[in-house]
């Protein structure tokens, strides 16, 4: 156990392994999309998760995320896919009661025990955010791969979604930025491990806010910040809402040793095929150096939320998520749509 190393078992892992955006939107652009009164969200806007009307006062959400291994201690990859897949019910303002696993496992080159590792940190961050683990499905196959389906529950009149950004609304990101090339550099042993520990602890982080009524209420727009990078997660909100984003690239945080590693060109599959899918659509690219353009398509895994706020709450809400998250910060605003739906600043 200690001298394995799951990254080493698969080429690329964590949400860096995504198929890129704008291959599956192709991919997927001709199939038929249903309608029905009672689903609130499905797949037309790219958002976090589907959301079906019970009731008038319940909406159930429903998502499902897996990949292959992002690190290399079992445990801790369990925790981070839980925590990954819980994510996105908790970037709809919903709170989420239910996990399946979706496993795929090696059982002739790796033993039982790391079976059993991965579930215990899988579980450990189901039950902190507050759901239950009740089953699930496996395969057995040449490579490992893990994740989780995830129902949640809200009120539909009071769920999130990437539609609903205004301008003058503040930009608030709760997670620093830089999982994607700090992954990278740790499996090819270009950092050790007391370099990748910031990452880690932040991946296993679970987006829970608990925010009060009226700071919930505040949040016109959310999304949380994966594979596609704060880039292409933001155009949804800026295609789906109608609106244009500006990001201070500056003002978004960085994980210690991210900057290093993308200044030495430590970069993954994903930062060129994120770059691909979003450059026809940002202004002020030249503006930036390198290492500021790469941090803001880096491929997160179990990323933060990306919040459009209500400008008078974002100073009440920015203070109430920093209890839990210290590293969240204002990284833009919302204006009304203009040329490009993203626009970038140093």
């Amino acid at each position: 156990m200690d001298a394995l190393r799951l990254t080493h078992t698969v080429k690329k892992g964590g949400c860096a392994a995504k198929i890129a955006a704008g291959t599956l939107t192709d991919l997927l652009r001709t199939l038929p999309l249903s309608s029905h009164p009672d689903l609130l969200v499905g797949r037309d806007l790219f958002d976090d998760a589907a959301v079906w009307r019970v009731s008038d006062e319940v909406a159930m959400v429903q998502t499902l995320d897996f990949f292959t291994p992002i690190l290399d201690d079992p445990h801790d990859f369990g925790a981070v896919a839980a925590a990954n897949a819980l994510s996105d019910v908790f970037a709809m303002g919903a709170t989420p009661v239910t996990a399946l696993t979706i496993l795929a496992y090696p059982l002739d080159t790796l033993p039982p025990e790391v079976l059993h590792a991965l579930m215990a940190g899988a579980i450990d961050v189901i039950h902190e955010a507050g759901a239950h683990l009740v089953g699930g499905h496996s395969i057995e196959d040449d490579t490992l791969k893990l994740g989780f389906a995830v129902t949640g529950l809200g009120h539909p009149q009071r769920l999130w979604t990437n539609a609903g950004a205004r301008p003058g609304d503040h930009l608030l990101l709760t997670k620093a930025i830089g999982t994607g090339t700090l992954a990278g550099a740790r499996k090819n042993d270009e950092i050790d491990a007391a370099t990748m520990a910031p990452a880690i602890a932040s991946m296993r982080q679970v987006n829970r806010l608990d925010l009060p009524p009226e700071l919930h209420a505040a949040v016109h727009a959310a999304t949380d910040v994966t594979g596609f990078g704060v880039l292409g997660h933001g155009l949804h909100v800026a295609q789906g809402s109608g609106v244009s984003l500006r990001i201070h690239a500056a003002a978004v945080p960085l994980l210690p040793g991210a900057a290093d590693t993308l200044r030495r060109g430590i970069l993954t599959k994903a930062h060129t095929s994120n770059t691909r899918y979003v450059a026809p659509h940002v202004a002020g690219r030249e503006g930036l150096d390198e290492v500021a353009w790469w941090s803001l398509v880096d491929p997160q895994t179990s990323g933060g939320l990306l919040l459009a706020v209500a400008p008078e709450a974002a100073d009440a809400l920015l203070a109430h998520v920093r209890e839990r998250f210290p590293r969240a910060a204002r990284v833009g605003e919302v204006t009304a749509a203009g040329d490009a739906p993203l626009v970038v600043r140093a």
